[in-house]
Protein backbone atom coordinates (compact mmCIF):
# COMPACT_ATOMS: atom_id res chain seq x y z
CA UNK A 1 0.00 0.00 0.00
CA UNK A 2 2.86 2.26 0.40
CA UNK A 3 4.48 1.63 -2.45
CA UNK A 4 1.19 2.10 -4.39
CA UNK A 5 0.32 5.98 -2.37
CA UNK A 6 4.58 7.01 -3.08
CA UNK A 7 3.84 6.03 -7.37
CA UNK A 8 0.05 7.94 -6.41
CA UNK A 9 1.82 11.21 -5.04
CA UNK A 10 5.03 10.95 -7.34
CA UNK A 11 2.50 10.55 -10.60
CA UNK A 12 0.82 13.68 -9.48
CA UNK A 13 3.93 15.64 -8.73
CA UNK A 14 5.25 14.97 -12.22
CA UNK A 15 2.04 16.27 -13.81
CA UNK A 16 1.58 19.26 -12.02
CA UNK A 17 4.92 19.91 -12.81
CA UNK A 18 4.82 19.02 -16.63
CA UNK A 19 1.98 21.52 -16.49
CA UNK A 20 3.75 24.07 -14.71
CA UNK A 21 6.46 24.10 -17.43
CA UNK A 22 4.12 24.56 -20.48
CA UNK A 23 2.23 27.24 -18.68
CA UNK A 24 5.00 29.43 -18.60
CA UNK A 25 5.00 32.27 -21.07
CA UNK A 26 7.32 31.16 -23.66
CA UNK A 27 9.06 34.01 -25.14
CA UNK A 28 10.96 32.48 -27.79
CA UNK A 29 14.24 32.99 -25.90
CA UNK A 30 17.34 30.89 -25.07
CA UNK A 31 20.48 31.86 -24.31
CA UNK A 32 23.38 29.79 -25.56
CA UNK A 33 26.74 29.39 -23.85
CA UNK A 34 28.71 32.45 -26.35
CA UNK A 35 25.79 34.32 -25.32
CA UNK A 36 26.74 33.94 -21.78
CA UNK A 37 30.19 34.57 -22.78
CA UNK A 38 29.63 37.67 -24.49
CA UNK A 39 27.79 39.73 -22.13
CA UNK A 40 30.51 38.57 -19.60
CA UNK A 41 32.77 40.24 -21.50
CA UNK A 42 30.38 43.39 -21.30
CA UNK A 43 31.01 43.52 -17.68
CA UNK A 44 34.69 43.50 -18.10
CA UNK A 45 34.94 46.20 -21.01
CA UNK A 46 32.62 48.26 -18.58
CA UNK A 47 34.57 47.87 -15.66
CA UNK A 48 38.68 47.64 -17.15
CA UNK A 49 36.92 51.08 -19.54
CA UNK A 50 36.40 52.72 -16.42
CA UNK A 51 39.14 51.60 -14.56
CA UNK A 52 42.00 52.40 -16.41
CA UNK A 53 40.21 55.65 -18.00
CA UNK A 54 39.87 53.92 -21.32
CA UNK A 55 36.38 55.88 -22.85
CA UNK A 56 36.43 54.06 -26.37
CA UNK A 57 36.57 50.36 -24.40
CA UNK A 58 33.83 51.71 -21.75
CA UNK A 59 31.70 52.67 -24.74
CA UNK A 60 31.95 50.15 -26.99
CA UNK A 61 29.67 47.67 -24.48
CA UNK A 62 27.00 50.04 -25.13
CA UNK A 63 24.23 50.63 -27.59
CA UNK A 64 24.12 54.12 -29.69
CA UNK A 65 20.53 54.63 -27.92
CA UNK A 66 21.66 53.25 -24.28
CA UNK A 67 20.72 55.08 -20.96
CA UNK A 68 23.03 54.80 -18.18
CA UNK A 69 20.80 55.51 -14.93
CA UNK A 70 23.14 56.40 -11.49
CA UNK A 71 20.38 56.27 -8.81
CA UNK A 72 21.55 57.96 -6.13
CA UNK A 73 20.28 61.13 -4.78
CA UNK A 74 18.43 62.98 -6.83
CA UNK A 75 19.78 60.30 -9.87
CA UNK A 76 21.29 61.37 -13.28
CA UNK A 77 20.37 59.67 -16.42
CA UNK A 78 22.59 59.69 -19.47
CA UNK A 79 21.04 58.89 -22.90
CA UNK A 80 22.34 58.21 -26.33
CA UNK A 81 26.29 57.97 -27.05
CA UNK A 82 26.77 61.20 -27.51
CA UNK A 83 25.58 62.09 -23.88
CA UNK A 84 27.91 59.05 -22.44
CA UNK A 85 30.78 60.03 -24.81
CA UNK A 86 30.48 63.71 -22.92
CA UNK A 87 29.76 62.25 -19.65
CA UNK A 88 32.40 59.61 -19.76
CA UNK A 89 35.11 61.68 -20.54
CA UNK A 90 34.09 64.53 -17.95
CA UNK A 91 34.55 61.96 -15.42
CA UNK A 92 38.09 61.15 -16.20
CA UNK A 93 38.93 64.99 -15.77
CA UNK A 94 41.32 64.81 -18.64
CA UNK A 95 43.09 61.79 -17.00
CA UNK A 96 44.50 58.91 -18.09
CA UNK A 97 45.93 55.44 -17.69
CA UNK A 98 45.47 53.81 -14.21
CA UNK A 99 42.36 55.23 -12.06
CA UNK A 100 43.42 53.00 -9.03
CA UNK A 101 40.03 51.88 -8.40
CA UNK A 102 39.16 47.93 -9.05
CA UNK A 103 35.19 47.41 -10.15
CA UNK A 104 34.18 44.16 -9.22
CA UNK A 105 30.92 42.25 -10.34
CA UNK A 106 29.13 39.47 -8.80
CA UNK A 107 27.97 36.60 -11.46
CA UNK A 108 25.17 38.05 -13.31
CA UNK A 109 21.88 36.19 -13.01
CA UNK A 110 20.75 36.48 -16.76
CA UNK A 111 17.38 36.33 -17.68
CA UNK A 112 16.06 36.22 -21.62
CA UNK A 113 12.77 38.27 -22.01
CA UNK A 114 12.27 38.60 -25.38
CA UNK A 115 14.49 37.13 -28.55
CA UNK A 116 17.53 38.95 -28.60
CA UNK A 117 16.82 41.17 -25.68
CA UNK A 118 17.82 39.95 -21.82
CA UNK A 119 17.97 41.62 -18.53
CA UNK A 120 20.80 40.97 -15.94
CA UNK A 121 21.37 41.94 -12.67
CA UNK A 122 24.51 41.83 -10.52
CA UNK A 123 26.28 43.05 -7.41
CA UNK A 124 29.05 44.94 -7.25
CA UNK A 125 31.73 46.13 -4.95
CA UNK A 126 34.52 49.07 -5.76
CA UNK A 127 37.93 48.76 -4.32
CA UNK A 128 40.37 51.57 -3.53
CA UNK A 129 43.71 50.34 -4.22
CA UNK A 130 46.16 53.70 -4.05
CA UNK A 131 46.96 52.61 -0.47
CA UNK A 132 48.91 49.76 0.88
CA UNK A 133 45.60 47.89 1.44
CA UNK A 134 42.28 48.06 -0.51
CA UNK A 135 39.78 49.40 0.94
CA UNK A 136 36.09 48.70 -0.55
CA UNK A 137 34.75 52.38 -0.82
CA UNK A 138 30.92 51.17 -2.72
CA UNK A 139 29.07 48.75 -3.21
CA UNK A 140 25.28 48.14 -4.92
CA UNK A 141 23.76 46.19 -7.56
CA UNK A 142 23.64 46.88 -11.49
CA UNK A 143 20.00 46.68 -13.41
CA UNK A 144 20.60 45.86 -16.79
CA UNK A 145 19.09 44.92 -20.23
CA UNK A 146 21.12 43.47 -23.34
CA UNK A 147 20.16 43.91 -27.02
CA UNK A 148 21.97 41.81 -29.33
CA UNK A 149 22.83 43.80 -32.34
CA UNK A 150 24.93 42.80 -35.77
CA UNK A 151 27.64 43.75 -33.69
CA UNK A 152 27.03 41.31 -31.43
CA UNK A 153 25.20 42.16 -27.36
CA UNK A 154 25.38 45.37 -26.11
CA UNK A 155 23.91 46.97 -23.45
CA UNK A 156 20.74 49.15 -24.21
CA UNK A 157 20.30 50.62 -20.19
CA UNK A 158 21.91 50.10 -16.84
CA UNK A 159 20.75 51.44 -13.87
CA UNK A 160 23.67 51.42 -10.83
CA UNK A 161 22.16 51.26 -7.89
CA UNK A 162 24.42 51.78 -4.68
CA UNK A 163 23.52 50.32 -0.84
CA UNK A 164 24.76 53.34 0.54
CA UNK A 165 26.20 56.90 -0.72
CA UNK A 166 29.70 56.39 -1.70
CA UNK A 167 32.30 58.41 0.76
Amino acid sequence: MRKAHVLLVAGLLGVVGVGWVYAQPDTGATLTAQDYAEIGQLYAKINHGGDFRDADLWLSAFTDDAVFTIAIGPGQEIAGKEALTEWRHASFRGQTGDSKVRHWDGPPRLTPTAKGVTSGRSYFLVYDVSGKQPTITSSGYHDDVFMKTADGWRVKSRKVSFDATPG
